[in-house]
């Protein structure tokens, strides 16, 4: 698991984790033979694919090794992400030779750099800069990102900015494309996760980020991912980067 500024890779060798949708978009690459993507419409079988955010699905991996980049909602590339494509074999021969290069290099920023914008441009994704145009909204959000270990709730955060708790309700997400309560679930599973790759149990990392216990982070990350709490103490590999 790699841990940027606006998005999470994971890169997991896992099968069949149950149908489920999430608040954030995301691009996933086979680094092997090609994976099994199903929604409640359609099946598709590919090396890579892009998938909005609250599209439901499910994918069958066979153990194949696969790239998994999960983008926040609150990211512009997230909200290029508007439909399910497949991405050519050429696009995914281009990322895992960037992926590559980046693994057996140094690991430093500019490396990752290099790779993640290889990846955007095999998935025809402009590279800009995050935009959330309410500075109250923006407030709001560093608020919830540094009290994560607290009890908070949207009428803290509301009285944080000045707003009243319905204003502030609405204006989120219409700025940021999800409730605060989507939002604040989200931001603590990444936060959790952040916790593990700097080497914490998943119990200690998940009261760091709010939940109220180890049982309540796996059922929320089950129901948001798919991912039971053992899938990702296994199947997981997990690597610490510095924010680019």
């Amino acid at each position: 698991m790699y841990e940027a500024g606006n998005h999470l890779l994971v890169c997991a060798e896992y099968s069949d984790p149950e149908l489920h949708k999430h608040n954030a978009a995301h691009i996933m690459i086979s680094l092997d033979d090609k994976i099994d993507i199903m929604t409640r419409s359609e099946r598709k079988k590919c090396h890579g694919i892009v998938i909005p955010s609250g599209v439901e699905h499910t994918a069958n991996t066979d153990k194949n090794k696969v790239l998994i980049f999960l983008f926040d909602n609150t990211t512009t590339i997230a909200k290029q992400i508007k439909n399910l494509a497949i991405l050519s074999d050429e696009a995914v021969n281009e990322v895992i030779k960037a992926y590559y290069c980046f693994e057996n290099g140094d690991k430093s920023n500019s490396c990752y750099r290099e790779f993640i914008e290889c990846v955007y441009k095999c998935a025809n994704l402009s590279i800009v800069e995050n935009i959330v145009l309410d500075n109250r909204i923006k407030s709001a959000i560093t608020y919830i990102q540094s009290n994560l270990h607290e009890q908070i709730t949207c009428s803290d955060v509301a009285n944080h900015i000045f707003l009243s708790e319905g204003r502030f309700s609405h204006l989120f997400k219409e700025q940021v494309g999800m409730t605060f309560s989507a939002y604040l679930i989200y931001q603590r599973i990444m936060k959790t996760y952040t916790e593990i790759i700097n080497g914490k149990s998943i119990t200690e990392a998940s009261i760091e980020a709010g939940f109220s216990s180890s049982t309540h982070f796996a059922e929320t990350n089950k129901r948001i991912f798919g991912l039971s709490a053992s899938a990702i103490k296994k199947d997981l590999i997990f690597y610490k980067i510095a924010e680019i």
